[in-house]
């Protein structure tokens, strides 16, 4: 899981964030930093391992946190708004690295957002929710041109042409 609010230990360098998960499943220890190694290297983090997340950019405790999900490697991800504190630069930037790294790895990611752009652009799949239950899921095109809701409809409007 990715959390919005990060969750990374403060305490911690950042290849410790990483290892933590990887120990507690009993990993060997070559194991798991050959491991954090490649996950930091591929999210051009390898020169900050030795750094604590107080030594951190928004931009690079964001990255750790996804490093830190993704050297798991788990059978899905939970992305709870991970990118809702950073400027859109920055956003775009994380997020083509993000989806990048999930389609790599075939893992399937629920992406919670209430930013009806961002939560358009990676998925493959959409689920819009009003008052906590699911009115429409499906493709972009199909939301936008079959909404099931006013509510739906309104929401497709907000949202610019590709």
């Amino acid at each position: 899981m990715v959390f919005q609010d990060l969750a990374l230990w403060p305490h911690l360098t950042v290849a410790g964030n990483l290892e933590f998960g990887l120990a507690s499943r009993g990993l060997p220890r070559s194991d798991r930093s050959g491991r954090i190694r490649d996950m930091l290297s591929r999210v051009g983090l390898e020169a900050r391992s030795r750094r604590y997340p107080g030594e951190l950019s928004g931009g690079e405790r964001q990255r750790v946190a996804i490093a830190r999900a993704l050297v798991l490697e788990p059978r899905t991800v939970l992305l709870d708004e991970p990118l809702s504190n950073l400027d859109a630069p920055l956003k775009r930037e994380l997020m083509v690295l993000l989806f990048q790294l999930l389609k790599e790895r075939r893992v399937p990611g629920l992406y919670v957002t209430h930013d009806i752009r961002e939560g358009a652009s990676p998925g493959d799949r959409i689920a819009v929710l009003e008052s906590g239950c699911i009115v429409q899921e499906g493709s972009l095109d199909r939301l936008r041109n079959a909404p099931a809701t006013a509510f739906i409809r309104g929401v497709m409007e907000d949202l610019p042409d590709a």
